[in-house]
């Protein structure tokens, strides 16, 4: 089923400060955002202590700075909206956006906000606040780049796979039965351009 955040890419992006009104907004060049068209986030959860069940959130959100030769100074923020659910079941997914889980009407979104970065040999160990389901945790998830790129304009991908324990947010529905397991691995996918 569902349970995400996530979460929590693997993917690390962060927030620009709101310019005052009428001062215009000045990007670096290790400014980012997430090209949602061609980011995802998938998660994996034990169904029924039998096999792995699989979905997704169709829409992740956020910006990043980050700069190569000095990823400490960098931040990352996603957002998640819990609405994207996709468990390729309606009834489901209503299932998941309800109180047994997401409660989405009072808590509509998943965010991942960096508060440190650290190199981790060829790869970096993102730390942040996690939130989802009215309950907020710090996580640190593994990213590692995968690539870059030209097409219409400069990209460059990361990606990050990493597990959470559900009831830690409040999700326990299907735990005690092992009906639905506890631990949900997150996979995001990030493709970032330039931010505007």
């Amino acid at each position: 089923m569902k349970t995400l955040l996530v979460v929590p890419l693997a993917a690390a992006l962060f927030a620009f400060p709101t310019p005052p009104a009428g001062a215009e907004t000045v990007r670096g060049e290790h400014d980012w955002q997430v090209d949602t068209g061609h980011s995802s986030v998938v998660f994996r959860v034990k169904h029924a202590n039998a096999a792995w069940f699989k979905g997704s959130f169709d829409v992740i959100q956020g910006k990043v700075t980050l700069d190569p030769a000095n990823p400490e100074a960098g931040s990352v923020q996603l957002t998640i909206p819990v609405a994207s659910v996709d468990s390729n079941d309606a009834k489901r997914d209503d299932h998941l956006k309800a109180p047994d889980f997401f409660n989405a009407k009072e808590n509509p979104e998943i965010t991942f906000t960096s508060t440190k970065i650290a190199k981790n040999g060829a790869a970096l160990a993102v730390t942040g606040k996690l939130a989802m389901a009215g309950k907020t945790k710090e996580v640190t998830i593994p990213v590692e780049k995968v690539g870059e790129g030209e097409f219409f304009g400069k990209r460059v991908g990361y990606s990050s796979t990493f597990t959470i324990k559900r009831s830690e947010f409040g999700m326990t529905y299907g735990v005690d039965k092992n009906a639905l397991g506890d631990e949900v691995t997150l996979m995001i996918d990030l493709e970032l351009v330039v931010a505007k």
